[in-house]
């Protein structure tokens, strides 16, 4: 990076961190402002504001400026609060049950009295709106611990709670992939920063969960702050606090768990006996504790909590067998090859290689999890309070996954390691009525590692057509570990000025990286069909060998450090006492450390013009050993809030700004395996692929003599980190009992988005006749036996260069109706439409796959807009909860969340051999998007293989039939499909959860045992037809087989649909047959 920026940096860090005045309300704690006046509405300045967290007695006090103003920073979250205003000649003024939400700045406006009024201390009870809020601009959505509490949940995972969001879909929030989210625990990161999994959060692909719901306080999910404090993201940000202990010892102990007597039985029936079937065998249970306290009381507080978690769940999946000599037909529970022709594999391997490929029978992932959590919170003073936490998490789980249209054996899997421990400090100090100091340090720590199933053995692929089986040893499992350090700082500084809040603040993380990851480490065999298995070999194009090896003196593994420096000023003015405008400017620095290594031969082919390709007539400029450049990214931010009627029943806000978030790092590390000398790659095909035999993983001895240097990666010298400008504007209006109403639309706009290319890869030399899309070939490459693909540079294979693109967009409208709790209930309902579209949807990991897996019809380097992975489209959500007490010693709480949308988008690819010959033919499937035909005559069909007896005919009329019958696919006849535009039906859901509590007393304190029971899918409960889960594996179809030319080389293209002997798919999407049943889970909990 540039060193004399990084030292001005660096410069006005430590000028920030020897201010010793700052605050940061936003991330973990509340504030309350307001004016003080009299009867008449002028200002009192002096009046005194004396906040009281009734649970911890901590006060927090503040007096009134020259305008009657009063600021309160740094206050815990939650309450209830009593607030006491004095003033001399005035009644005191003092309201109760007043309780703050994370982010909150509480409005507290209050007349008072003069002496002379025969009125004696008025008393008043309050409670809290977060919604009509001065301070509430960009759209947000906090969970309080009493919906934590009560709303259903089975997993107790984040996810459970985030889904409240009406823009949220699984992990994504507004559109985007959720690796670009930001996820804090009490202000420090709580990312997968790599990007490899697909919660977003440490452990992650361990199956676990970050920290135990029992441990959490509040959640709020953001999407446009536009408080210059909250960023690293351009997806969503997503906050929240663990709980204290208070002046009270309480706690709580608790199992829950469920097995196969507690679900329903598969949406679709067995094909062979025509029924229904239940779950295998199967357990989860979570058990655990939390408990707090005073250490010493009125000082120092205590809060504890432990967790474990065991899983072990079944695949859903059994072999197929044949009726009359062909397969059942596939129900999303039966394989599409059967018993004997598995036994017969492996046997092979048994019997000629000696490797045991494991189970084709019922098999359980075992799934486990601990966790522990201790935190401290000291009243220094009534100035200073200090925290202190830590996190640790340590999750196993077992991998191995089949469906319809792979089969994996059971040494196919791995098992996947992760702990995670995680420390936070926290300083929050006022200083007299004009200043207030939050200081936050944290550090994590990371490990990450694999570990196959049985002994080694290469990775064998057998295609079925459209469908595979899978061998040996998991291939990108036999050489992965990660170890993660992350050091976070952060510090704000703020004066309150009259009308003015200036904000100044830095907030900087630092990262270090050890990353070994060989894919295809151990080797790994694609075989076009099941004979040429059973030979060892084929002379088949489509056969293929392919095994990377580190090189003599190369760097084994990824070992880089990267940082992310911010720095940032805002002011919020209250223009009048119902306009309030937030203006701020975030300045963030990205930063890598540790160069990978260099590689000439890259840097002078692409370093001088090159004829063809995306960069045409111009130098790439790319070099293996350097990263991207340390470039100050700017991120201006406005933000309004208008109370129209100054009463808080109806207020406008919005505002826009720019969001700059982080990529995933994994993006990054491909560079340092990908420089062609720390790593060789052997890939074959046909005749010159080598014999199936036992390879030792990472043994250069064992490969035959000429091996090419494989794929490179590279980084554009000018990236940027994801970066988009968004804009929001909303509409909260108070109605009747209670309810308020929102309308908010959300438009975002990219400004720097991630975008993999391939400059290897030349512009095509010709186009598919019929078809017209372009084709990158010219015959067959002698020296490889496989297509010659033109290429800038015979040198390299891929050569994927991680770049920017401008383009894409997001947008959302929601309407919403909420009530907050009042008398046991609360309720919530919402509607949002979405769209987003984007050139590339960041859902891979390997710089190939990055580039590869993007479906397409003009080239995989020139991409046209389209819908993204993570298009929403239309969803619906709707919660209540009512609790009723009765007899004095019992409450009964019903609660329920639903969730229906429409549907998941998916794309319409060939398979088989690689139809334009650009390199993107992962697996056997394909990253080309069909053409769909009008008529008969715009597509030539063949049979597939001698075993297909079918005329064109005939397979025309399955055809035709089949896109007859998808929306999509008949609306866009003589078009090429778009990429994720098809998509799954609609689907619906609903979650109840019922609690029973039983009031005791022990002593003089009331006890609590708290049965509860959480049915998910509880419509499918009462209808076996409702409340089914539609998926398509990868979200994307292989509908047609491309089958070559019409005369070998020359002509149209031909294609098959089917293959006359397995009945052919009626839908594009499969039943999920986990998700699609109702399933229970009972729990019981003491608390005291």
């Amino acid at each position: 990076m540039n060193n004399s920026r990084l030292r001005h940096l660096f410069l006005l860090v430590l000028m920030l961190f020897t201010a010793h005045l700052g605050w940061a309300q936003g991330v973990t704690t509340a504030a309350m402002s307001g004016v003080i006046s009299d009867s008449k509405g002028e200002g009192l300045p002096g009046a005194t504001v004396i906040a009281v967290h009734t649970p911890t007695n901590t006060q927090y006090v503040a007096p009134t400026n020259s305008d009657g103003r009063f600021n309160i920073q740094n206050m815990r979250v939650g309450g209830p609060y009593t607030v006491r205003v004095t003033f001399v000649g005035y009644k005191d003024l003092t309201r109760e049950g007043i309780n703050l939400a994370l982010g909150q700045n509480f409005r507290f406006d209050q007349k008072l009295s003069d002496t002379s009024t025969e009125l004696s201390e008025v008393t008043v009870t309050q409670r809290r709106d977060a919604t009509m809020s001065a301070d509430r601009t960009g759209a947000a959505t906090t969970v309080r611990r009493e919906q934590i509490e009560r709303l259903p949940t089975i997993s107790r995972s984040f996810q459970d709670f985030t889904r409240l969001t009406p823009q949220a879909n699984g992990n994504s929030i507004s559109g985007r992939n959720g690796r670009f989210n930001n996820i804090q625990i009490d202000g420090a990161s709580n990312n997968d920063l790599f990007g490899l999994g697909n919660s977003g959060t440490p452990g992650g692909q361990a199956g676990t969960q970050p920290i135990s719901l029992d441990a959490i306080q509040e959640f709020q999910v953001v999407i446009a702050p536009y408080d210059v404090r909250q960023g690293r993201f351009s997806g969503g940000g997503i906050n929240a606090v663990t709980r204290s202990g208070t002046n009270e010892f309480s706690g709580s102990a608790f199992v829950f768990g469920r097995n196969e007597n507690t679900a329903g039985k598969s949406p679709t029936p067995d094909p062979l006996t025509g029924q229904r079937t239940k779950l295998a065998e199967f357990s989860d249970y979570q058990t655990g504790f939390r408990l707090g306290g005073p250490v010493i009381k009125d000082k120092l507080f205590f809060f504890v909590n432990g967790e474990i978690t065991r899983r072990s769940a079944p695949l859903l999946f059994r072999v197929a067998n044949q009726v009359n000599g062909v397969n059942e037909v596939g129900s999303g529970i039966v394989s599409f090859v059967n018993t004997d022709q598995l036994q017969q594999i492996s046997g092979v391997l048994r019997e000629r290689y000696g490797y045991d490929a494991g189970s084709i029978g019922e098999i359980n992932n075992e799934t486990r999890s601990n966790k522990a959590f201790a935190r401290l919170d000291w009243n220094i003073n009534q100035n200073n309070q200090l925290t202190l936490r830590h996190n640790f998490v340590d999750a196993s789980d077992d991998n191995l996954s089949r469906s319809q249209n792979n089969f994996r054996f059971g040494n196919n899997g791995y098992r996947f390691v992760s702990k995670t421990n995680s420390t936070v400090v926290e300083l929050k100090s006022r200083f007299g009525s004009r200043f207030a100091n939050n200081l936050l340090l944290g550090y994590s720590t990371i490990r990450d590692q694999r570990s196959v199933n049985g002994s080694l053995f290469p990775s064998v692929t057998i295609n079925f057509g459209a469908n595979t089986v899978v061998a040996g040893s998991e291939r990108s499992s036999t050489r992965n570990r990660l170890d993660q350090d992350i050091l976070e700082i952060t510090d704000n500084f703020n004066v309150f000025a009259g009308k003015h809040v200036l904000t100044f603040g830095t907030n900087n993380e630092i990262f270090r990286f050890d990353n070994l990851f060989v894919n295809d480490g151990g080797g790994r065999y694609d075989f076009p069909d099941l004979a040429s298995f059973l030979a060892g070999r084929s002379n088949a194009s489509n056969y293929r060998y392919r095994q990377n090896y580190s090189l003599p003196g190369g760097k084994p593994t990824a070992k880089f450090g990267a940082a992310q420096f911010g720095v940032y000023a805002q002011d919020e003015y209250n223009v009048t006492e119902k306009l309030r405008l937030t203006a701020g400017l975030r300045l963030d620095l990205p930063a890598y450390f540790n160069n990978p290594s260099y590689n000439p031969r890259v840097d002078s082919t692409f370093a001088k013009a090159v004829e063809t390709g995306p960069a045409q007539g111009a130098a790439y400029d790319v070099r293996t050993d350097r990263l991207p450049k340390s470039r100050l990214q700017v991120s201006p931010r406005l933000g309004f809030n208008w109370d129209v009627r100054g009463d808080q029943s109806f207020q406008t806000r919005g505002g826009v700004g720019i969001f700059t978030g982080r990529p995933a790092y994994v993006w990054i590390s491909n560079q340092y395996g990908g420089t062609g000398v720390d790593f060789a790659n052997f890939d074959r095909t046909g005749a010159l692929a080598p014999r199936l035999a036992t390879v030792v993983p990472d043994s250069v001895s064992r490969l035959p003599a000429r091996a090419s240097k494989g794929s490179i990666a590279v980084t554009d010298k000018e990236f940027r980190n994801p970066q988009l400008l968004r804009t929001n504007l909303a509409v909260d209006y108070r109605l009747p009992f209670g309810l308020v109403a929102t309308l908010e639309g959300i438009y975002s706009k990219t400004l720097n988005d991630v975008l993999p290319q391939d400059i290897n890869l030349a512009n095509p030399t010709s186009t598919l006749l019929g078809d017209g899309r372009p084709v990158y070939t010219a015959g067959t490459n002698p020296a490889t036996g496989g297509p010659n693909r033109y290429r800038n540079s015979r040198d390299f294979n891929n050569v994927i260069l991680l770049t920017n693109t401008s383009k894409g967009y997001q947008y959302s409208l929601t309407a919403e109706l909420k009530k907050q709790f009042e008398n046991g209930f609360f309720a919530t309902s919402a509607y949002t439409y979405g769209q987003s579209r984007d050139l590339y949807s960041g859902t891979s990991s390997v710089a190939v796959s990055t580039w590869e897996f993007n479906p397409h019809v003009s080239g995989p380097n020139n991409l046209p807009l389209s819908y993204s992975n993570f298009d929403l489209r239309h969803r619906v959500i709707g919660s209540f909860s009512y609790r009723k007490e009765y007899a004095g010693h019992f409450a009964t709480t019903l609660s329920a969340f639903y969730n229906g949308q429409s549907g998941t988008p998916f794309s319409y690819t060939y398979f088989g051999t690689d139809i334009n010959n650009d390199g993107g033919n992962p697996s056997g499937s394909s990253n080309d998007l069909i053409y769909i035909p009008r008529s008969q005559n715009e597509i030539v069909l063949v049979t597939d293989g001698v075993n297909d007896r079918r005329t064109t005919a005939q397979i025309w009329n399955e055809l035709n039939s089949f896109i007859e019958n998808d929306k999509f696919l008949k609306e866009n006849r003589g078009e090429y499909a778009a990429r994720n535009g098809a998509r799954t039906p609609w689907q619906h859901r609903i979650d109840v959860r019922l609690m029973q509590d039983i009031f005791f007393t022990v002593g003089s304190k009331t006890h609590t045992l708290q049965l509860t029971a959480d049915v998910t899918n509880f419509g499918n409960l009462l209808n076996k037809e409702w409340g089914r889960d539609y998926f398509v594996a990868n979200q994307n179809f292989g509908l047609l087989r491309y089958q070559g030319l019409e005369n070998g080389t020359t002509g149209r293209p031909t294609f098959s649909y089917g293959n006359g002997t397995t009945p052919t798919a009626t839908k594009a999407y499969q039943v999920s047959q986990l998700s699609s049943r109702w399933q229970a889970q009972f729990g019981a909990r003491y608390l005291f």
